[in-house]
């Protein structure tokens, strides 16, 4: 028995392709159905686009929320997701900006259509800081598809500039793997990159009152 198993050890050592190439074959198969991966979701966006960045007392303007990344690979190929819904919270300071409008894109529908969307929004902004905006979609996954082409705006919301000047900054908050839907039921927040904070500037009343004084004393200067 000794010598069997000594034998045995000295053919598996001679002839080690016997025994390791049912072990090359497994490692093939499992290599080839590693390179068969499902489809691979790229990282998506959301962006706050304002409409300008300096403000001035009493001046309104508007922040786009724009998504883009609805893409996935299949293979060697890169396919378009179709966005379903959106539920997102923005944050502002209410003691700088004073909300006014909250309006929604048409990538997921006809807004004004009961029978394409579904829209949520805008909660009491003024009193909290925060403006709710939601949409889910009734339509088809080609429908959608036929909507969108991203990067694409999924709302607009109206601010103005109001007491406590200065630099203020809105952001995204509480955002999480429902806060984007794609068909069936996929949950796509989960693939969000962190969205960068909007920074605006409303410019100091003093600030201001200098530049008006400096102002007119060239005037005057140039007037002698």
């Amino acid at each position: 028995m000794l010598r069997d198993a000594t034998n045995l050890g000295r053919v598996s050592q001679g002839k080690g392709s016997i025994v390791t190439r049912p072990w090359k074959a497994w490692c093939l198969a499992l290599s080839l159905l590693g390179s068969a991966a499902p489809a691979a979701a790229l990282p998506l966006t959301l962006s706050l686009v304002p409409s300008s960045p300096n403000l001035g007392l009493g001046q309104s303007f508007s922040v786009s929320v724009v998504v883009g990344g609805l893409t996935e690979l299949v293979g060697d190929n890169v396919q378009e997701i179709a966005l379903e819904s959106f539920s997102l919270s923005l944050q502002f300071d209410a003691s700088r900006l004073q909300f006014q409008s909250l309006s929604f894109g048409g990538s997921l529908g006809d807004p004004n259509d009961a029978f394409e969307t579904f829209l949520s929004g805008p909660g009491t902004p003024n009193s909290t800081g925060v403006v709710t905006l939601g949409e889910f979609s009734f339509l088809t996954e080609s429908q959608l598809l036929a909507l969108q082409s991203a990067p694409f705006t999924l709302a607009t919301v109206g601010l103005r500039a109001v007491e406590g000047l200065g630099p203020t900054q809105l952001q995204l908050i509480g955002l999480d793997a429902s806060s984007l839907g794609g068909v069936s039921g996929r949950a796509l927040g989960n693939l969000l990159q962190a969205p960068s904070p909007l920074n605006v500037t409303v410019p100091e009343p003093a600030a201001a009152t200098l530049v008006l004084l400096a102002f007119a004393g060239v005037v005057r200067r140039a007037r002698r």
